[in-house]
C-alpha cells in the first residue's frame, strides 16, 4: 500500500469513530453521553498528535462533520423505523 493510501484510511478511519462518538452523544440522554464526548475530543487529540500537517487536520475536522451528519441521518431513521413498524407495511 502507498503512503497516501494509508494516510486516507487513518483520517477516514479517525473521523468516522469520532463521529460516532458525537452522534452518540446527541442522541443519549444522562450523564453518559459526556464520556462519549471526552472521546471523541480524545479522538481528535490523538489525531493531532499523529498527523501534524494543517491540511490533514482540516480533513479530518471536514470528514468528521460530514460523517456526524451522516450518521445522525442513519440513526434517527432506524429509530423512526422502529418507532413505527408499520411504515414498511
Amino acid at each position: 500500500m502507498s503512503q497516501s493510501v494509508k494516510t486516507a484510511f487513518w483520517v477516514l478511519l479517525y473521523a468516522f469513530i469520532a463521529a460516532l462518538c458525537l452522534t452518540l452523544f446527541a442522541q443519549i440522554g444522562g450523564l453518559v453521553k459526556y464520556v462519549f464526548s471526552l472521546l471523541a475530543i480524545y479522538i481528535g487529540i490523538r489525531f493531532f498528535r499523529r498527523f501534524e500537517t494543517i491540511g490533514l487536520r482540516i480533513t479530518f475536522i471536514a470528514v468528521a462533520i460530514l460523517l456526524y451528519f451522516v450518521t445522525m441521518v442513519v440513526f434517527e431513521m432506524f429509530k423512526f423505523i422502529q418507532q413505527n413498524p408499520d411504515v414498511l407495511a
